[in-house]
């Protein structure tokens, strides 16, 4: 009898546990669908703006958008604090109380705070015009245009604050909605800018769409907490500075994450000209829209989740593990029919003839965002607990990285080579991070995340070798691999969400 109601008990805590596992997997599917849909819409719309450029300005334009963006960013990065996201996890606490008080007080230190490192930012990109432009261009004549950016550096500083109230306050469809729109004003506002400006239309239409994304957001958020700054009231300041202090840190090392692809934007100008940067830029591009529409959901609506059980790590490790294997199951399909399908993008969202050499960059480079999608979840806790010398140190190996895998990748192997490079970075990074998990948290991958990383990767590694291969032969291995990859990830959400069985159920009743 005894050994009956044991039995019982362990099988409802069995259940129960299931029960949990299952709303958390259809949670994380649910929001993926919600991002990656309105993502999907906005990516459609960033892919016609790229389409315009590559027929009005070419890969030259492409590399002059390289240098220009990545040199910005340097001033972008060194004067915005990190607002963005050093905010969210406390302004996510305070949603959850009951005291409204402490939430608008937070809302307005961090709008102080913002408008702040834009005046900051601003001033700066203008005292160091002449230095930025010597530094992107070799070409002092290049400071009126940095001059100008700096109503980009001032404008992105806003936007981020704002961005940080609404993923913070839990307003995921505004964010995801505020980020659709602001595409749909820079292709209005670049499109004629390229048609009758050509390449004197990109400083004009990088100034103009970083003001446009920072109205549309300043919108979305204003209508849910009406707009109060004090950016000179030490009082208001003071409450935000150890918000502020983690801050200064994330400044430092966006800094040299922004000197970083400042170097690679130089060197690869340095060793193929404006084309292979221009090249390099629209391969890139392509990577960035497949990450934006895969991990928009861990920055957007599990970071304030982890924020809010940071201080318990068996939890927190419990949602780590959980959402990495969510992630690494959704990567690595699509990142297979990625490779598959990078010279039909170009084909539609390009110009196939000049920019042949972003094709086996892309497919190369997209490797690594199967390792980016199992890590970024659990460096994810760094920031969630405000571990400032950890992340420290965990970025700036990151970056040193980076610089040393793009030079030596290119060097060895040309342009697969740059691709590949980055897939080994991402690598290493994830490396990293599991060791700074391990000692620092005793953080340790599931038995069932490893299990299905490791094949997933396999699964990645053989199609990536496909596609190395080339058409026809390769094709006997990437596609059957692509197959693979789909088919196990259904199984896996079909056995472990409520979601994916109602869904077809639904289906083949039809």
């Amino acid at each position: 009898m005894r050994t009956f109601l044991r039995y019982i008990v362990v099988e409802a805590g069995n259940s129960e546990r299931k029960g949990a596992e299952r709303k958390l997997y259809d949670r994380i599917l649910k929001y993926t669908g919600v991002f990656s849909s309105v993502q999907g819409v906005a990516m459609i719309v960033s892919a016609v703006l790229a389409k315009v450029k590559s027929c009005m300005i070419g890969p030259a334009g492409f590399g002059i958008i390289e240098n220009v963006n990545r040199t910005t960013e340097i001033v972008r990065n060194a004067t915005n604090l990190g607002i963005q996201t050093v905010a969210v996890p406390r302004i996510s606490v305070s949603a959850d109380l009951p005291d409204n008080k402490q939430l608008s007080e937070l809302i307005l230190v961090t709008r102080s705070w913002a408008l702040l490192t834009a005046i900051a930012g601003m001033v700066i990109c203008i005292i160091l015009a002449p230095i930025l432009g010597r530094w992107a261009f070799n070409d002092a004549e290049y400071a009126f245009d940095f001059t100008l950016m700096s109503l980009s550096v001032a404008a992105s500083s806003v936007t981020g604050g704002e961005i940080a109230i609404l993923r913070g306050v839990g307003q995921m469809r505004n964010v995801a909605l505020s980020q659709l729109f602001a595409n749909i004003v820079s292709l209005c506002i670049s499109f004629p800018l390229y048609w009758f400006f050509r390449l004197d239309g990109i400083i004009p239409a990088l100034v103009l769409s970083a003001v446009g994304t920072m109205t549309v957001t300043c919108f979305y958020s204003f209508r849910l907490h009406p707009y109060k700054v004090r950016p000179f009231s030490l009082t208001v300041l003071g409450k935000g500075l150890d918000m502020i202090g983690f801050g200064v840190l994330m400044t430092v090392t966006a800094f040299l994450g922004a000197w970083a692809w400042s170097v690679i934007a130089k060197f690869l100008t340095v060793q193929g000209g404006e084309e292979l940067t221009g090249s390099y830029s629209a391969g890139y591009m392509l990577v960035t829209y497949l990450t934006t529409l895969l991990l928009s959901v861990s920055d957007s609506e599990y970071y304030p989740r982890l924020s809010a059980v940071g201080d318990d790590l068996v939890q927190a490790h419990k949602l780590m593990n959980s959402q990495s294997l969510a992630m690494c199951m959704l990567a690595a399909p699509i990142v297979n029919i990625f490779m598959i399908a990078v010279p039909i993008l170009v084909m539609v969202f390009l110009e196939y003839e000049k920019f042949q050499m972003s094709i086996a960059f892309a497919q190369m480079a997209s490797i690594g965002l199967l390792f980016k999608a199992v890590y970024q979840p659990i460096a994810f806790l760094v920031l969630a607990r405000y571990d400032s010398k950890i992340y420290m140190f965990q970025e700036t190996i990151c970056y040193i990285l980076l610089v040393i895998s793009v030079m030596c990748g290119y060097k060895l192997a040309g342009t697969i080579g740059l691709g590949l490079s980055f897939a080994v970075w991402e690598l290493s990074y994830l490396l990293l991070v599991l060791i700074v998990g391990k000692i620092r948290y005793g953080f340790v991958m599931s038995r069932q995340l490893v299990m299905n990383f490791l094949i997933q990767s396999l699964a990645v590694m053989l199609a990536a070798a496909g596609i190395l291969l080339g058409p026809g032969r390769g094709f006997l291995i990437s596609v059957p691999m692509c197959i693979f990859s789909i088919v196990f990830s259904l199984r896996f959400f079909y056995t472990h969400t409520s979601f994916l069985p109602s869904f077809f159920s639904k289906v083949f009743r039809k």
